[in-house]
């Protein structure tokens, strides 16, 4: 009979288990792509409710004022996740709980470049039976982050993904970019926010773009100076292209982030940012007027509703402007053998956010041009439904063609013109 109810117990305590269980998020929205799916899933966050609500942490790191710099990789033990952070931006750890560091130039107290540390408590870990305080563990230098093609097709472009190679086999992925080699334009970028996406790392120095071995050999940082840019354009506009730029009043076009810098909280992942396969020309009152705006609403948002959400954002079109005879003329930063436009300028930014487990989304949607009239903007540049009245946690200024006249619509309505995302879908309504 003991036996017989130690069974049953069992089988009872199974029951229990398997119906407590939380299922995993619906990804139903996501690329129809196995290889980009298996990718992006594998690399990125888990989910931030692992951390059990009802048992206070050993130990915990805030990741705004508690890391050190340079700072290395903070890993899952034995994983490709990027160690996960609660909504308040905090690293958490039960007594024993372990994660891994890496440092690929070794570190300033090891000369190992991958190191697995045990929370004691507090900031206390223990690395090779030795107590450290989290800030002691950092890197010679910062690593070095990766571009690397995945052999994936997407709409429109090749797969990339942007983040660290810790091995031969091991990749820690913080975005996916659809880069298109023969236009030399991102079609979109793709990661996710989270409810601790608005406690990112602060201070985190601003970086010098990089080509990641794109745009065959181009010295693409001199085509976006001021200077060139304006050379560039006043030979596509037959000269007088002076009257389009203004610096003293950020009228130029600037290296305009597509993920952005802040909605990583990582300081090493904010440095991968810097890319130039993850930036567009941006007139630069649009890039720090409404579409600053959108980034951090959105993120705000996000992390005060305590949602996971999935970001595309991305470029549609080519802006353009008129020639000396008038006539309107798209505008590139740079042309191939055959005089073909190579990094256009984009007619509009736009940015996707799902969220799967709603199935709600909506896009944001803002145009790249500050010398439009109105009416040129709502008869070539409005391509869905505005429904940008009914957001309210985004103080942009919509009309404001200066700042960058911005709207916002459904998904399924964007997507009947925009049509190099993957297979979105939000039938769960606005996130709004």
């Amino acid at each position: 009979m003991k036996y017989l109810g130690y069974v049953l117990l069992l089988v009872a305590l199974a029951f229990a288990s398997a119906w407590g269980r939380v299922p995993y998020p619906d990804v139903v929205e996501l690329p129809p792509l196995v290889e980009d799916e298996e990718i992006y899933q594998r690399a990125i966050y888990v989910n931030p409710q692992v951390q059990p609500e009802s048992r206070a942490a050993a130990c915990s790191v805030v990741i705004r004022g508690g890391l050190p710099s340079p700072q290395p990789i903070y890993l899952e033990t034995d994983s490709e996740n990027f160690y996960p952070f609660n909504d308040v931006g905090a690293m958490e750890f039960e007594s024993g709980g372990t994660l891994q560091l890496w440092c690929p130039g070794a570190f300033t107290t090891h000369s190992e470049t991958l190191l697995t540390a045990k929370c004691v408590s507090g900031t206390t870990f223990q690395v090779d039976g030795t107590n450290y305080e989290f800030k002691d563990l950092y890197c010679k230098s910062w690593p070095t982050f990766k571009a690397e093609k995945t052999g994936s097709s997407c709409n429109g472009g090749e797969l990339i993904r942007v983040g660290f190679a810790i091995s031969s086999s091991r990749f820690a992925t913080d975005m996916q970019i659809c880069f298109n080699e023969e236009e030399e334009v991102t079609r979109y970028t793709r990661h996710q926010l989270f409810p601790g996406s608005n406690y990112y790392q602060t201070g985190v120095d601003r970086i010098t773009f990089t080509t990641g071995g794109f745009f065959d050999g181009k010295n693409v940082d001199k085509l976006y100076t001021q200077a060139t840019q304006l050379e560039t354009i006043n030979n596509d506009l037959g000269g007088d292209a002076a009257q389009y730029f203004d610096s003293s009043a950020n009228v130029y076009l600037a290296r305009g982030h597509l993920a952005a810098k802040a909605d990583f909280d990582y300081a090493d992942q904010q440095r991968s940012s810097f890319l130039f396969i993850n930036a567009a020309p941006q007139w630069q009152t649009f890039n720090a007027g409404n579409w600053a705006r959108v980034e951090d609403g959105v993120r705000a948002w996000v992390s005060k509703n305590k949602m996971n959400v999935n970001c595309y954002t991305g470029v549609y079109g080519v802006t353009t402007l008129p020639n000396k005879d008038g006539v309107e003329t798209p505008l590139y930063l740079a042309k191939d053998a055959n005089n073909n436009g190579l990094i256009p300028v984009p007619k509009l930014y736009f940015r996707v956010v799902i969220e799967p487990s709603t199935h709600r989304g909506i896009v944001f949607v803002g145009v790249n041009n500050p010398h439009l009239t109105e009416e040129q903007i709502k008869r070539d540049y409005v391509i869905c439904t505005d429904v940008g009245d009914q957001v309210t946690y985004v103080n942009w200024k919509k009309d404001d063609i200066k700042t960058g006249y911005s709207y916002a619509c459904e998904v399924a309505d964007f997507l009947k013109t925009v049509k190099h995302l993957p297979a979105l879908t939000a039938k769960g309504g606005l996130l709004i």
